[in-house]
């Protein structure tokens, strides 16, 4: 079996997950008032949902080819970060005891994941490669810090206002990036990119009218070649 037909299956597999999920969380809701099950049901498919759409995340950028490794990291830690998570809503624990804190920061964690991934499949380019870096850098300060909070409970108000400075300024930064990006390609010239070239006739990426608009599936690259005899 190839790999095509195992990202298939498992791609099917996850769309008949997500279905299951819904009709589930659909007879909740029906079935009238919600109780402590129907919440946690909820819950857990909320739980579902998040590290779900973070391992999606991370096989996309797996299938972009770029950052590879980050992206199998992150699809890899999403069931682990499900399985606490779910432990967590199952386990009716209260108030600030161990089960608390490492549910709390599995969620700090994920959330800081989703950040880097989603801004890693955003760049476009290696010119504005500097803010990404800067965007992780404020997204590991915001979320160790958090974390730290969360074990060691400091009475200090500095440190939660520089905690809410390095996650307003992560915010910022995310949300800069497609902006940035935007305006320099606006102003930037439209010039013709030679991609190959093969006995003087040369594939060329262009933004003019005369040109063939390919467009390819997933995974696939334009090889240019002699053709066999």
């Amino acid at each position: 079996m190839t790999r095509g037909h195992l990202a298939r299956i498992f791609w099917l597999g996850a769309a008949a997950l997500l279905v299951a999920a819904a009709l589930v969380a659909i007879v909740a809701l029906l079935r009238g008032e919600l109780s402590d099950t129907d919440a946690r049901i909820l819950l857990t498919l909320g739980a579902l949902f998040v590290t779900g759409a973070c391992a999606i995340a991370g096989l996309a950028l797996v299938d972009s080819d770029r950052y590879a490794d980050v992206g199998w990291a992150v699809a890899a830690l999403a069931p682990v970060e499900f399985a606490v998570l779910t432990y967590w809503i199952w386990s009716g624990s209260e108030g600030d005891d161990a089960i608390s804190r490492i549910g709390t920061t599995t969620l700090l964690v994920l959330a800081g994941q989703i950040a880097i991934v989603t801004q890693l499949l955003l760049l476009a380019g290696r010119r504005m490669r500097w803010l990404v870096i800067t965007t992780e850098a404020l997204v590991v300060v915001a979320v160790g810090g958090a974390v730290a909070a969360i074990w060691t409970e400091p009475d200090n108000t500095t440190w939660a206002k520089l905690l809410a400075a390095a996650w307003i300024l992560a915010v910022l930064c995310w949300f800069l990036l497609p902006v940035l990006q935007r305006y320099t390609s606006a102003g930037a010239p439209r010039e013709d990119r030679v991609l190959a070239e093969l006995e003087g006739v040369e594939l060329v990426a262009t933004h003019s009218r005369n040109g063939v608009d390919v467009r390819l599936a997933r995974g696939e690259r334009l090889l240019l070649r002699r053709r066999a005899t």
